[in-house]
């Protein structure tokens, strides 16, 4: 297998990404304006997971095209994938187990709240921020079975349905709440399912971008750029209707103009080229540490110092950068820490 293209851009932007993913966490500007906290959450922090589903698409569909699709070492290359973020989740579902055990003591447990974690571990991630890699499972299997049938187009066509079916659900949940009869079923599928922003409906569509980023010609840097900036200010505009509406709130997510700023921006972060460091590597590993582990930090500092919350997210991110480089400088020494990133 010939050696790939190493894109130190994307593994600056993860990073970036990661601290934005930190921030939706910890409410840095909550203190000072609930609203702008709720409006950089919702559109430049809104960014961030889709732009890993996007990444873990590309970098695994691109090694699948170096052999035939349907060949044996496609499907090693993709089960090998699939042990991989299955291990990662399984690792840190071990991990966050005693704040898990804490959330169900004080919520009291029950057979309905157990029964409740189980699907959670399966649907929507066994700690909140884990949903990431259960829903990024679901997603890639769901776009590989339609990649392998029926190809590019209709892998993109399937889940631009799913995502506006979990738009439609996301976004306007406060409207569907207050209509007769409809807020039944709306109340029945938020019982079951809990949300839309799951590997079903949220993230094939990013994963299904990633493929198409690894397999079609991209268009150049300045359309890129320009489409990224156009589509970013659509995003801005999208939630500012939203918020107008009444329907904005935290948990707003599955925004239509993410689909193409994502697209935009990662095609220009192809495109961007930046001399290859070594730095840029261990920031995407870091980028991955800071992700799992910040929850870690980010739930006791913010029942120790509530009122504080930019001072929180400071320091979380700090703290999950210690976690992640300590994890890094000691895992040529101890190779099982690597299995944590």
């Amino acid at each position: 297998m010939a050696k790939l293209k190493q894109y130190p851009a994307i593994d600056i932007a993860k990073y970036v990404a990661a601290m934005l993913v930190v921030a939706i966490h910890t409410f840095p500007f909550v203190d000072f304006s609930p609203a702008f906290n709720l409006f950089f959450i919702s559109t430049i922090g809104r960014l961030a997971v889709p732009f890993f589903f996007v990444c873990s698409s590309f970098f695994l569909f691109r090694k699948v095209n170096q052999v035939h699709l349907r060949s044996i070492q496609a499907k090693e290359i993709v089960k090998k994938w699939f042990v991989r973020i299955g291990v990662l989740y399984l690792i840190w579902t071990v991990i966050y187990l005693p704040y898990t055990i804490w959330n169900y003591a004080q919520a009291g447990f029950s057979l309905s709240g157990l029964l409740g974690w189980i699907r959670d571990f399966f649907l929507n991630g066994s700690y909140y921020h884990l949903w990431f890699l259960p829903a990024l499972m679901l997603g890639m299997a769901i776009v590989w079975w339609l990649y392998t049938k029926k190809g590019v187009i209709f892998t993109l066509e399937v889940s631009l349905i799913l995502y506006f079916i979990g738009y439609l659900i996301n976004i306007f949940g406060p409207i569907w709440e207050s209509l007769p009869y409809i807020s039944i079923v709306y109340g029945f599928f938020v019982k079951m399912i809990v949300t839309a922003r799951d590997g079903f409906f949220f993230a094939p569509l990013f994963i299904g971008i990633g493929l198409m980023c690894s397999k079609m010609r991209r268009p150049n840097l300045k359309a890129c750029s320009i489409g990224f900036a156009a589509s970013f200010i659509g995003l801005i505009l999208e939630v500012c209707a939203y918020s107008a509406l009444g329907v904005l709130n935290d948990q707003s997510s599955m925004f239509l103009m993410l689909i193409p700023a994502l697209y935009f921006f990662m095609n220009m972060m192809l495109q961007i080229k930046i001399p290859k460091k070594a730095v840029y590597v261990k920031m995407r590993q870091e980028s991955t540490l800071i992700y799992v582990s910040h929850i870690l930090f980010a739930r006791l500092l913010l029942l120790v110092i509530p009122e504080y919350h930019l001072v929180v997210y400071l320091v979380t991110l700090a703290l999950a950068q210690f976690f992640a480089s300590t994890v890094l400088r000691l895992s040529d020494k101890y190779p099982w820490l690597n299995w944590l990133m």
